[in-house]
């Protein structure tokens, strides 16, 4: 989610409102950027570290040490592209300032980019998921919050150019959203998806309040991977039927039917 990449995307859009995640799955997903790269921090160090020891680390990570070069490299233009400021030339300072802002928006790619890149990879990650969200504490407000973030996912996926399908909708009297499923595939959806699964909640004053006070509602994201086909193929040698039938008085139909069955997978000594 690596870290909450979705929510991520849209804090600006839900802090204006109130919205906060309940759950943090990363320790450094609600640090920003400057603190997290600052120099002689923990990141930075071992960003340079990487840098430094390329011929070492590239066979193991090679796309992790190509994008930290390309921060190094990027961040020294920036130095570089700011003494200009102070020149005594109009037209250049203005080049430069231009120049600044695009280097600035580089960086932050980049380290959003690098961020992804410390998170482990899942054999998952490839796969489609199935997106659930439930309304919990809160009432109305609690529903209504339920049908934003439904609709905040979909037009994600819209965005990201991945396939969306609701599979169940159970709105609300006043325009909310009890609960709702829906399936999504994509490019590494589930990859960008998987951990805002949890429990989010929202302070703010909510529509049916009259008297201007803030409530607290929470609801409830699903993540789970929609599993890949796979052809499985068992010998009938490697299995065991054993079967049981029951004893003693109670007639023929009794002493001749087999009651329970038991199947045993020979290797594996797994049996049903």
């Amino acid at each position: 989610m690596r870290p909450r990449l979705v929510w991520n995307v849209f804090r600006g859009f839900w802090a204006r409102r109130g919205v906060v995640p309940a759950r943090r799955h990363l320790s450094c997903s609600n640090l920003p950027l400057e603190e997290l790269f600052a120099r002689g921090g923990a990141l930075r160090t071992f960003l340079e570290r990487q840098v430094g020891s390329e011929a070492q680390f590239q066979v193991r990570r090679p796309e992790l040490v190509a994008v930290a070069k390309l921060l190094s490299d990027k961040e020294q233009e920036l130095q570089e592209t700011q003494h200009l400021l102070h020149d005594e030339n109009e037209d250049l300072r203005k080049l430069a300032e231009n120049e600044i802002t695009s280097c600035e928006k580089e960086i932050a790619q980049l380290k959003h980019q690098i961020i992804l890149l410390l998170v482990p990879s899942e054999e998952t990650d490839k796969n489609d998921l199935i997106l659930e969200v439930t309304a919990g504490v809160g009432g109305q407000e609690a529903m209504l919050f339920t049908s934003e973030i439904f609709d905040m996912y979909q037009q994600y996926a819209a965005f990201k150019r991945w396939h969306f399908e609701t599979l169940e909708y159970f709105p609300s009297e006043i325009g909310g959203l009890r609960h709702a499923s829906a399936s999504i595939g994509g490019s590494e959806a589930y990859k960008h998806m998987k951990f805002e699964g949890g429990v989010h909640r929202v302070q703010r004053v909510p529509k049916t309040e009259k008297q201007g006070r803030i409530h607290t509602s929470t609801i409830t994201v699903a993540i789970l991977p929609q599993p890949t086909e796979i052809n499985l193929v068992i010998n009938p040698k490697d299995l065991r039927i054993d079967t049981k039938r029951a004893s003693g008085a109670g007639g023929q139909h009794v002493n001749t039917t087999d009651s329970a069955v038991r199947i045993v997978h020979l290797p594996t000594d797994w049996h049903k």
